[in-house]
């Protein structure tokens, strides 16, 4: 047991260290992700007629943080990276789930703490005498649960990807309701019901609006911290199981016709 925990803590390390040695595709998003703060946060209040619940400053927070979350969530690399290593799990001693599964969810909260630095540093371009400290405090406390539900949803797509190659597919399309339905374009406060109803009443709210809109407002939007977590509970067990009968049909799949 000790043994185990001590190599996993090592992969865990190597895989922060990987990731923080890929600049092109770092360099890339950091440079963009100022780009889409702007564009974003302009399009919605030109939309808006300048109008928002949050503020004008605070929009901008807002749209800092979710592209935080967006922009590192379900990242192809990752998932075909994984896709690539499950032949080796069967000879590999190391459980390939759990192999994969923390090198997901290190490479995506190193992702993600990067990009919150940045955010860091380049709000007060955007905001003035705004509270980034506690803002980016609670924010940083929803990162780490917010990241294995991400994972979860990384393995699981990684899983189905082996046995259905149209999957890839059908990936993009799920990131476009993550970008929708989660609010990353606009807060769904400002969205007149019934359709925030709509929006809210869907798990992409539970995993990029509903922190977000914590983060800055202290509070949650319409909901108690006990309907959340519950929500988001819910999310974890039923991605632990599909995540579960997808691994083994997968496995029985592959050792039996190859792929």
């Amino acid at each position: 047991m000790k043994d185990c925990l001590k190599f996993y803590s090592k992969f865990a390390l190597f895989s922060v260290r990987e990731e923080q040695s890929s600049l092109s595709g770092t360099l890339g998003g950091l440079i963009l992700y100022p780009c889409f703060i702007l564009i974003y946060s302009k399009l919605w209040l030109g939309l808006n007629n300048n109008l928002t619940s949050l503020g004008v400053e605070g929009l901008f927070v807002y749209i800092g943080l979710t592209e935080i979350l967006f922009m590192t969530s379900l990242r192809e690399p990752l998932i075909d990276r994984a896709c690539t290593d499950f032949a080796l799990s069967f000879v590999r001693p190391r459980f390939w789930p759990t192999y994969v599964t923390i090198s997901i969810y290190s490479r995506t909260m190193c992702r993600r703490l990067l990009y919150l630095s940045i955010f860091i540093i380049i709000m007060p371009l955007f905001i003035r005498d705004f509270t980034i400290s506690i803002i980016t405090l609670r924010f940083l406390i929803f990162i780490p649960f917010l990241t294995i539900l991400d994972t979860l949803y990384s393995f699981l797509f990684a899983i189905l990807q082996i046995r259905l190659h149209t999957v890839k597919n059908f990936r993009m399309l799920f990131g476009k309701l993550f970008l929708i339905f989660g609010g990353v374009l606009a807060p769904f406060s400002d969205i007149p019901q019934p359709w925030n109803k709509i929006f809210l009443s869907t798990p992409f709210s539970d995993l990029i609006f509903q922190p977000c809109y914590f983060s800055i407002k202290g509070h949650f939007y319409q909901i108690s911290f006990f309907h959340w977590l519950t929500r988001i509970f819910v999310q974890l067990i039923s991605l632990l199981i599909l995540s579960t009968w997808a691994y083994k049909s997968s496995r029985n799949h592959y050792h039996n016709f190859g792929g």
